[in-house]
C-alpha cells in the first residue's frame, strides 16, 4: 500500500502531460523532458536512501518520504511556467525512491526461498501509477486537477503516521558499518552493475512506457486522452500482476533462468513496436509488459541472492539505474519524433538493449546458477519446477506465433477466417510442443549434451563444425542413409512420408497464418499473383502445369503419404520382427491419423472436380477433425520424436570430439575404454539425477571401471557375499 500510494505521486506528473502541453503550448522532446525529470530524481535518490535503509530501517524512512511526498504535491498546483513545474516535478520524483525503502525493509522479513515471491507482491504497488495515469485525470474532469494534487498531498501526510504506527523493522538486520562499506560494495563488485543494466531495462522499460504511452498514443494514433490513460493503465496492471509471478517463478526455477526468457522474448516483441499499425503495437505492448514485469520480479530475487547483508544498498544501486532506465527514453523517443518524425529506431534500440543483456545473462548469471544447483546442497528440481519453467517457455514461444500470425497477416487483413480453427489447433499443437520439447530438453543428461554440442562448436571452430554439422545434417535428415543401410523397403517408406509431410506443412501452415495469399493481377485475370507477407513476391498463368502443380500441391503431398503408409503396412504385416515389437499406439496409430488426413483431403478435391461439390461440407468437417487431431496428438506419442530428431545432428560432432581426446584408461586394468568427454558428463550428471556411485579404490567413482572389470567386480564380489554366507552356516574349519 505504501508502495503504490508513492507511486501515484510518482505518476501524476506523467498523467497530467497532455494537458500541461496544450496548456503551455510544449514540443515533444519538452513533454519527454517533464514527464522524465520525476523519474531522474526518483532514480538517483535511490541510491542514498537505499544506503539510508540499511542503516535506520523503513520504518524511518518512508513516513519522512511520505511527509515529503506531501509537501511536493501541495506546490505543483502554484506553477505557473513551464520551468516551475519542471522544478516542482523534480522536487515529487523523490517518491520514486520508495521502492529502496521497501525492497530493504521488505526482503529482511523472509527467508531466500521466498524473497522472489514476497518482493513480487511488494511490486504490485507499481500499480498506483496506474491509478494516478488513469484515474488522475478522470477525478481532474469532475474536481479539477489542483483538487488531485492536493487530496494526495493529504493521504501522503496521513499515510506518514499510520505506517509509523503500524509497520516494525525487522528484529534481525545485518547493516553494513558504514557509508565507506556501503561504497565499496557498489565499486567492487561488479555484479551489482550487472544487476543494474538488467534493471535498467526491465524497470526503465516499464517506467518508460508508463510515463510516455499516454502522449505516444495520442501522437501516433491519434486516440483521445481517455483512451490512451485507459490503454496505458493496462499496461501498467498486466506488468504490475506479472511481477509476483516473476518472483514467484525465480524461487522455483531461478532468477536467472527467468531472465533468460525474458530478455530473449523482449526481442520479437520490441520489433513489433516498431510497426506503425496500432494492432501489433498493442501485441507488441502487450508482450513487453508482461515481460517486463517478470524482469522485474526476478531482478530482485537475485539482489538478495547475491547481497544478503546490503540488500537495500544494492537495491538502491540497481532501482537508481532502473529509474534512469525509464528517464532516457522518453527522451529519446521524443528526440526522435522531433528530428526524425519517427520512433521506430527507439524501438529497435530496444530489441538490441535486450539482445546483449541475453548475451550477458547466459554467460554471468546463468552459470553462477547452474554452479549452485550443482553445489554440496544441490537441491534437485521438483516435478513443479520442471512445469513451470516449461510453462513459461511454451506460453512465450505461443505468444510470439501469435504476433508473428497478427504481423505476417498484415494484421489479420489477408487471414482467412474459414481456417481460423485449424490456426488455433496450430496455437494450442505448439504451446504443447514446447512444453514437452523444454521438459525433455530440462532433463539433466539432454541438457548437458547440450551444452556440450555449443561448447564444441565454439572449441572446434566454426569451418570444421558447420562442416560436421552439415554433412550430418543431410545423410541423418534430408537423405536418411542411416534407414537405407537398414532396409531399402524401410527408406522409401521414410522418404515418401518424410517428404509428402514436408510439402503439406510449407503449403498449409503459411495459408493457415495468412502468411501466404493468392489475388488476380489487376491488368490480367488469368495471371494469379502469389503474396507473401503481404508482398508479391511472383505471378503464375492458371490453366498451365505450373498452376495445376500449385493448386495440387497437398493432393501430391497425400499420394506421398499414402505411398509411404502402404509400404509400412507391407513392412509391419509381413516382416517378423515388427510383428513381434509393433503395437497399436506407437506404430498404428500414427499411420492411421496420416491415412485419415491424406484420404479426407483427397475426397475434398474429388467432391469439387468431379463431383460439383457433392458432400463437400461434411468432408471438409471430417478432414478438419483428422488434421486437429493430428496436430493435437503432435505434444505426445511418437509423433514428438520428429521434433527431437534433430538433436542428433549434435551426436556426429560429439564422436568426433570424444574419438580426439586422449581418452579414459580403467582404473583397475588400464585399458582405455571410453572418451574423456563421456567420462566427465557422466561424472557431472547422475549426481544431478540423484545416483550416487562413488567407490572406494583408486577408481572413486563405478564409471572409471571398464565394463568388462564392471562385470569382473561384480562376480567376485558376490563370491564373497557367498563364501561369507557359507562361513557363518558351516562355522569354522
Amino acid at each position: 500500500m505504501s508502495f503504490g500510494l508513492s507511486f501515484a505521486a510518482w505518476g501524476l506528473i506523467s498523467a497530467f502531460a497532455p494537458a500541461f502541453r496544450t496548456e503551455l503550448g510544449l514540443s515533444a522532446q519538452s513533454t519527454a523532458f517533464l514527464v522524465a525529470v520525476p523519474v531522474l530524481l526518483g532514480s538517483v535518490a535511490r541510491l542514498p536512501i537505499g544506503f539510508l535503509t540499511d542503516r535506520f530501517g523503513g520504518r524511518v524512512l518512508f513516513p519522512l518520504l511520505f511527509l515529503w511526498v506531501a509537501a511536493a504535491a501541495a506546490i505543483v498546483p502554484s506553477a505557473r511556467t513551464y520551468d516551475q513545474l519542471i522544478g516542482y516535478a523534480f522536487l515529487l520524483g523523490l517518491a520514486g525512491s520508495s521502492f529502496a525503502i521497501g525492497v530493504g525493509f521488505v526482503a529482511r522479513w523472509f527467508p531466500p526461498a521466498l524473497q522472489g515471491t514476497a518482493l513480487g507482491i511488494y511490486g504490485l504497488g507499481n500499480m498506483g501509477h496506474s491509478a494516478a495515469v488513469f484515474l488522475g485525470p478522470l477525478a481532474a474532469s469532475s474536481y479539477g486537477r489542483d483538487i488531485v494534487f492536493y487530496g494526495l498531498a493529504a493521504v501522503s501526510v496521513v499515510w506518514a503516521f499510520a505506517f509509523f504506527a503500524i509497520a516494525r523493522d525487522a528484529p534481525v538486520a545485518v547493516r553494513p558499518s558504514s557509508a565507506g562499506a556501503a561504497l565499496k560494495i557498489l565499486a567492487t563488485e561488479r555484479l551489482s552493475w550487472a544487476l543494474s543494466a538488467f534493471y535498467f531495462l526491465t524497470f526503465g522499460g516499464f517506467v518508460a512506457f508508463s510515463v510516455y504511452l499516454p502522449t505516444l498514443l495520442r501522437d501516433e494514433f491519434g486516440l483521445t486522452l481517455t483512451d490512451a490513460g485507459f490503454r496505458t493503465a493496462g499496461f501498467v496492471v498486466l506488468a504490475t500482476l506479472m511481477r509476483p509471478v516473476g518472483g514467484g517463478l525465480s524461487d522455483r526455477i531461478g532468477g536467472a533462468a527467468v531472465l533468460s526468457g525474458v530478455f530473449g522474448g523482449l526481442v520479437p516483441f520490441a520489433l513489433l513496436l516498431m510497426w506503425p499499425s496500432i494492432l501489433p503495437f498493442t501485441v507488441g505492448a502487450l508482450g513487453c509488459a508482461a515481460l517486463l514485469g517478470i524482469g522485474n520480479g526476478a531482478v530482485f530475487k537475485l539482489v538478495p541472492q547475491f547481497f544478503p547483508q546490503a540488500t537495500a544498498t544494492v537495491t538502491g544501486l540497481v532501482g537508481a539505474m532502473g529509474g534512469l532506465g525509464g528517464f532516457f527514453p522518453p527522451l529519446v523517443l521524443g528526440f526522435f519524433r522531433d528530428r526524425l518524425g519517427a520512433l521506430w529506431p527507439g524501438f529497435g534500440l530496444l530489441a538490441l538493449t535486450a539482445a546483449v543483456l541475453w548475451v550477458v545473462n547466459e554467460r554471468v548469471f546463468l552459470p553462477r546458477q547452474r554452479a549452485m544447483e550443482r553445489g554440496p546442497a544441490m537441491r534437485l528440481p521438483s516435478r513443479l519446477d520442471q512445469q513451470l519453467r516449461a510453462g513459461a517457455w511454451a506460453t512465450m514461444a505461443t505468444g510470439l506465433l501469435a504476433a508473428a500470425i497478427v504481423v505476417g497477416s498484415r494484421n489479420l487483413q489477408n487471414f482467412d477466417p474459414a481456417l481460423v480453427i485449424y490456426t488455433f489447433a496450430v496455437v494450442f499443437a505448439t504451446w504443447g510442443i514446447v512444453y514437452h520439447y523444454a521438459v525433455w530438453l530440462n532433463k539433466p543428461p539432454t541438457r548437458r549434451f547440450f551444452e556440450r554440442t555449443f561448447e564444441l562448436m565454439r572449441s572446434e571452430g566454426f569451418p570444421r563444425s558447420a562442416s560436421t554439422i552439415g554433412r550430418t545434417f543431410i545423410s541423418h535428415i534430408v537423405t536418411q542413409r542411416f534407414i537405407g543401410s537398414r532396409s531399402t523397403l524401410r527408406w522409401w517408406m521414410h522418404q515418401l512420408i518424410f517428404w509428402g509431410c514436408i510439402l503439406a506443412v510449407a503449403i498449409t501452415f503459411p495459408l493457415v497464418f495468412g502468411w501466404i495469399h493468392f489475388g488476380s493481377a489487376p491488368d490480367d485475370q488469368m495471371t494469379y499473383v502469389t503474396y507473401l507477407f503481404g508482398f508479391p513476391v511472383g505471378s503464375f498463368r492458371i490453366r498451365t502445369a505450373l498452376s495445376w502443380i500449385i493448386f495440387h500441391g497437398l493432393d501430391i503431398a497425400a499420394v506421398l503419404v499414402l505411398s509411404g503408409i502402404a509400404l509400412a503396412l507391407w513392412r509391419r504385416l509381413r516382416d517378423r520382427g515388427a510383428l513381434a515389437l509393433q503395437d497399436f499406439s506407437s506404430d498404428f496409430l500414427p499411420l492411421i491419423m496420416l491415412f485419415a488426413i491424406s484420404v479426407t483431403g483427397l475426397a475434398l478435391t474429388a467432391s469439387t472436380l468431379w463431383l460439383r461439390g457433392a458432400f463437400y461440407g461434411f468432408l471438409s468437417i471430417l478432414h478438419a477433425i483428422t488434421v486437429i487431431g493430428a496436430l493435437l496428438y503432435l505434444p505426445f506419442g511418437k509423433f514428438f520424436h520428429i521434433f527431437q530428431r534433430p538433436a542428433q545432428i549434435g551426436v556426429k560432432l560429439y564422436q568426433e570430439a570424444g574419438a580426439r581426446d586422449p581418452g579414459v584408461a580403467c582404473a583397475r586394468c588400464g585399458q582405455p575404454f571410453a572418451s574423456r568427454l563421456q567420462m566427465e558428463d557422466l561424472e557431472r550428471v547422475l549426481p544431478e539425477l540423484g545416483f550416487d556411485y562413488r567407490i572406494g579404490g583408486p577408481a572413486g567413482t563405478w564409471q572409471r571401471l571398464c565394463p568388462p572389470c564392471k562385470r569382473t567386480t561384480l562376480a567376485a564380489a558376490q563370491l564373497r557375499i557367498q563364501e561369507n554366507a557359507v562361513g557363518r552356516t558351516t562355522g569354522p574349519r
